[in-house]
């Protein structure tokens, strides 16, 4: 399945399922390990990172080097980093048997299903700017696994169950800082920016944005501080970079 099916396959999930925090589903998972199966889109965030990283009791950098591969992503233009599927099955690289061994530090995107996760434009207020009043939105995913004697649960239920938080900091800050990544390289590649300064760009992003943090300490203020940093530099080297091709950043 290629990006853009993804993309429209969420968008009409988000559409005809979309759940309040108190709206219920009925799911109960019976540890047939389908879902870990035949996936190549299992797409990990810097704090999933850092929690699988903790559990296992290794560096973000063994993580990645052992189980993820990362790209530039086709149409968002970041760096993305995914879980590297493994044999005929293409399995998730934490599927040990039927078992998740990551169970307590699985992805978000995982420990959500089968609900899924967007974020959609508050209507509150107006504003240009793309990352202003975004909020989260739940929906059921079409799934094919799952016990013949599901239970019901609440979004938030679901969400406490898996220790993920209801007013998620994380995941809206996620969702700015990769706007503005987005918007940015798009730009930047747009102005015909030269490939080896593009390639200094994303492996600085790569590194703020993904490697550096300390276990021993909260993730989410790492993050925002990372994601303040990140911008600043990018702002600044960005400019430079325009210079280059003689080209100007939009707006100017």
């Amino acid at each position: 399945m290629d990006n853009e099916q993804r993309i429209n396959g969420i968008m009409k999930d988000l559409k005809d399922n979309t759940l309040g925090l108190d709206d219920t589903f009925t799911f109960k998972c019976r540890v047939c390990g389908k879902c870990c199966k035949n996936r190549q889109d299992i797409l990990l965030t810097p704090r999933d990172l850092f929690n699988i990283a903790k559990d296992l009791g290794r560096t973000i950098i063994e993580i990645l080097d052992r189980y993820c591969e990362s790209y530039i992503g086709e149409s968002s233009r970041i760096p993305i980093i995914r879980l590297k599927p493994l044999g005929y099955e293409n399995a998730c690289p934490f599927l040990m048997g039927k078992r998740c061994i990551v169970h307590k530090s699985k992805p978000a995107v995982c420990a959500l299903f089968p609900l899924g996760r967007a974020t959609v434009r508050s209507k509150e207020g107006v504003s240009i700017d793309p990352t202003a009043n975004i909020q989260s939105t739940y929906f059921v995913q079409p799934v094919k696994c799952g016990s013949s004697e599901p239970q019901t649960y609440t979004v938030r239920s679901w969400l406490e169950d898996f220790g993920l938080p209801v007013d998620d900091e994380f995941y809206i800050l996620w969702t700015q800082t990769t706007i503005f990544l987005s918007e940015y390289f798009r730009n930047l590649e747009a102005h015909k920016t030269p490939a080896n300064m593009l390639n200094q760009l994303w492996n600085v992003t790569f590194t703020v944005l993904y490697t550096n943090y300390d276990s021993g300490s909260d993730f989410v203020a790492q993050f925002r501080e990372h994601a303040s940093t990140l911008k600043k530099m990018l702002t600044l080297l960005g400019s430079k970079a325009h210079g280059l091709t003689g080209g100007a950043p939009d707006g100017e």
